[in-house]
C-alpha cells in the first residue's frame, strides 16, 4: 500500500476512533489541535486524579544556602573583571568535578545537593546558576555515541541536551559555537557527538516531563508515567515522544482503542515517525490484526532514519518476536549507521545463532569482542562466544 494512501486511512481512523470515543458529543472538533485534547480529555479519566506536578520555574529553583554560595562567589570582587557568563562556566566546571554522572532526571536542587545526574539535571542546574547572575542561556539537541539502556521493556534512547551561557555582549554571528559568545556546558564530550539542531521554546522543560515519564514506565508507574506525559505536551503539543510514551502507557493498562488514536494521532503530526509505527505495530500483533501490523512492517522497511537507535530498538523487538531473520536485517541497519557498537554485535550474534548459522554468529562475537568498550563487556562476549562453539562441537 502507497504511504500517500495509509496515512489518509489513517487519518480517517482518527475520526472514527475519536468519534466513538466521545459518542456523547454532537460534534467532532474542528481543528487538529482540539482533536489531540478531545481524545486526551478522554484518556485522563483512566488515569484518576493528576499528581502533584511541579512547574517550571520550581524545577530551577534552588535552596536560600545554595543561592547564597553561589553569589557570594559570583559576586567576589576577584572575579569583578571576568564576564559574568565565564563566571558562571566556572562554577558549573568547579561541580562537575565532583559529580556522579547518573542516568536519573534531577531538578536543580536536587541536581546541585547530590551532586549527581544526567544531562537534562546538569542543564537545571546550569540554567537556575544562569538565572540568578542574569546570564541568557540557550540548548541544543546533541547526539553521541548511542547508549541504550535495556529496562524490562522499556527502550531509552541516548539523546542529550547541551546547555549554552551565551555572552550577551557579543551577538551571534554564526551557527558554530565559539567562545567568543558563548561556552558550552557538557558532560563527556566526545569525538562522535553530532549537533542535531537547536531546540525551540518549551522543548528543554518538556524533555524533563518526559524523562520522568519514561522513568516511571520503567517502574511500571502507569499513572504517573501518565500525567507527566501529559504535562510534557504543555510545553511540546506535538511532541512524538510524548504521544509515544501516552500510547504505551495506554496499551498498558488496557486501554487500546485510547492508545491508537493517540497513535494514528501522532503519525499524522509528529515529524519522528519510526517510533511511533513499531510501536502501534506492536498494539495490532497484540490484538491479533496480523494484516495490518504487516503493512506497518513493510512500512518500516522502507524508512529511512539516520538514528541507530531507533534501528536497535526495531531489531530488539523482532528478536522478542521469534523473528530472527527480520532482527538480523534491523541489526545490520544499526551496524551501518554505528560500527562500533559492540552491543549491537552481541545482539546480531544472538539472533544468527537462533536461526542456526553459527559461523556468522562467531564471526560477529569475535568482532564484539575486539570492539568492547572494558574488560567486562568483554569477559560477558567471550563467554558467550564459548557457548557457541561448543554447540559446533
Amino acid at each position: 500500500m502507497p504511504l500517500s494512501k495509509l496515512f489518509v486511512l489513517l487519518r480517517n481512523a482518527v475520526l472514527l476512533i475519536a468519534a466513538f470515543l466521545l459518542a456523547a458529543c454532537q460534534t467532532l472538533p474542528t481543528a487538529d489541535e482540539h482533536l489531540r485534547e478531545e481524545i486526551l480529555t478522554v484518556s485522563d479519566t483512566y488515569f484518576g486524579v493528576r499528581p502533584l506536578i511541579p512547574e517550571s520555574q520550581e524545577l530551577h529553583r534552588l535552596s536560600d544556602a545554595s543561592q547564597a554560595e553561589f553569589l557570594q562567589y559570583f559576586h567576589d570582587p576577584v572575579r569583578a573583571r571576568i564576564p559574568s557568563f565565564r563566571r558562571v562556566a566556572n562554577y558549573v566546571v568547579s561541580i562537575i568535578a565532583e559529580f556522579e554522572y547518573r542516568s536519573d532526571t534531577y531538578t536543580a536542587a536536587d541536581t546541585l545537593t547530590s551532586k549527581s545526574g544526567n544531562c537534562l539535571s546538569l542543564a537545571m542546574m546550569t540554567t537556575a546558576l544562569a538565572q540568578l547572575a542574569g546570564v541568557e542561556v540557550a540548548y541544543e539537541l546533541m547526539d553521541s555515541d548511542p547508549v541504550f539502556n535495556f529496562h524490562g521493556t522499556t527502550v531509552e534512547k541516548g539523546v542529550h541536551v547541551r546547555t549554552l551561557l551565551l555572552n550577551s555582549r557579543q551577538p551571534l554571528k554564526s551557527v558554530s559555537f565559539e567562545t567568543v559568545w558563548g561556552i558550552a556546558m557538557d558532560f563527556f564530550p566526545t569525538e562522535r557527538e553530532r549537533f542535531v539542531r537547536n531546540m525551540q521554546d518549551g522543548e528543554y522543560e518538556a524533555m524533563y516531563y518526559r524523562n520522568i515519564a519514561v522513568e516511571s514506565l520503567r517502574l511500571n508507574d502507569l499513572t504517573t508515567a501518565y500525567w507527566y506525559a501529559r504535562e510534557s505536551l504543555r510545553y511540546d503539543k506535538e511532541s512524538s515522544e510524548a504521544l509515544n510514551t501516552l500510547a504505551v502507557v495506554s496499551r498498558r493498562a488496557g486501554h487500546s482503542t485510547t492508545a491508537e488514536a493517540i497513535y494514528l494521532y501522532a503519525l499524522e503530526h509528529a515529524d519522528e515517525k519510526l517510533t511511533l509505527l513499531k510501536n502501534y505495530r506492536v498494539l495490532l500483533v497484540a490484538d491479533g490484526r496480523q494484516e495490518e501490523a504487516e503493512q506497518i512492517e513493510a512500512q518500516l522497511e522502507n524508512m529511512a532514519d539516520p538514528s541507530p537507535n531507533n534501528w536497535f530498538q526495531l531489531a530488539r523487538s523482532a528478536f522478542e518476536e521469534h523473528d530472527y531473520g527480520r532482527a538480523v536485517d534491523y541489526y545490520k541497519r544499526v551496524l551501518k549507521l554505528a560500527p562500533y557498537l559492540s552491543d549491537a554485535r552481541l545482539e546480531l550474534a544472538k539472533s544468527y545463532w537462533e536461526l542456526g548459522d553459527n559461523d556468522k554468529a562467531v564471526e560477529s562475537l569475535l568482532i564484539a569482542i575486539e570492539d568492547a568498550g572494558n574488560v567486562q563487556d568483554r569477559k560477558y562476549y567471550k563467554s558467550k562466544l564459548t557457548v557457541f562453539k561448543h554447540r559446533d562441537s
